[in-house]
């Protein structure tokens, strides 16, 4: 385990407990804190680079079995395929065009976005960490993709927009990731940043049983005004949010099972919960997730 001593946002030491909670696979304990300065919310202290490996390996956890059966995945899989066209379309209307730019999809997974994207006719590739879920990627979504390791090959300016769909509360080394984003970027590229929000109403409603939390694979929960505090350290730009309407019902459904609720009854909750939430956020722009588009300086 590795402490952090200083806060990502700001660089301030003083920190306030936020929470406690537990992680739903290992059962074990974790404690977020908050910056006494900023605001910032992170996990503290968390798994180091060699630890953190394990926490992924729970045949329950979703982010890497795309391809697997069973009522949740089927639902899950289906909001994914969903948004696929939803998320290149709003790339596309950042960038002013449908196709001729390039791309990299950051913590790619198993290739579902990077696939979809390829065959819109635009140059793009993958970064993946998960050596299981890069095979994943080749065999069943044809694509190849770089390991973490091979990503330092890549050259700078060589990409027109990156994006990170609920990658960036994993990176361990933020301040590095993020720099090595810009200098990935060609002037005026876009960074596409999908992360879930600490301040909407299903955080605050749920508590330590936030679904979002997911502890302790998300180091950091970003608030709107520390992530782009974060990124304008490193000339981006904050040029637009949208919000995820359907993150608000999924995360709402497993907050309330890890409260304890049947699944069935959960469902009906978590219609409630997601409606009262994307309601509550029309108001303060506090979407239960948000993607950010940020252009570089």
């Amino acid at each position: 385990m590795e402490k952090i001593e200083h806060c990502y946002c700001c660089q301030h030491t003083d920190f306030n407990s936020y929470l406690d909670v537990i992680d739903n696979y290992s059962k074990e304990k974790f404690s977020i804190q908050q910056c006494k300065n900023c605001h910032f919310v992170f996990t503290n202290p968390r798994p180091d680079s060699r630890e953190i490996g394990k926490y992924y390996t729970a045949p329950d956890y979703l982010s890497h079995q795309s391809h697997t059966k069973g009522l949740i995945q089927s639902i899950y899989r289906y909001a994914r395929n969903y948004m696929k066209s939803k998320k290149l379309q709003l790339i596309q209307k950042a960038m002013g065009k449908e196709n001729e730019f390039s791309l990299l999809d950051y913590g790619c997974g198993t290739g579902d976005f990077l696939s979809y994207v390829q065959q819109n006719k635009i140059n793009a590739f993958g970064v993946e960490p998960d050596a299981h879920a890069r095979t994943v990627a080749k065999r069943i979504n044809q694509v190849e993709t770089y390991s973490v390791e091979q990503s330092s090959t890549i050259e700078n300016g060589k990409f027109d927009v990156i994006t990170l769909w609920h990658v960036l509360e994993h990176i361990h080394d933020l301040h590095q990731q993020i720099g090595q984003f810009n200098a990935w970027l060609k002037p005026k590229g876009k960074l596409v940043i999908a992360v879930p929000n600490i301040e909407s109403y299903d955080a605050r409603y749920y508590g330590k049983f936030w679904d979002a939390l997911d502890v302790p694979r998300h180091i950091y929960h970003f608030s709107p005004a520390c992530i782009t505090k974060i990124m304008e350290q490193y000339q981006f730009k904050l040029t637009n949010t949208h919000p995820l309407f359907l993150d608000a019902y999924y995360i709402s459904m497993r907050s309330e099972w890890h409260k304890g609720t049947s699944k069935f009854w959960a469902y009906f909750k978590a219609i409630w919960r997601g409606f009262l939430s994307n309601q509550s956020a029309k108001k303060s722009g506090n979407y239960s997730s948000l993607i950010y588009i940020f252009e570089k300086q």
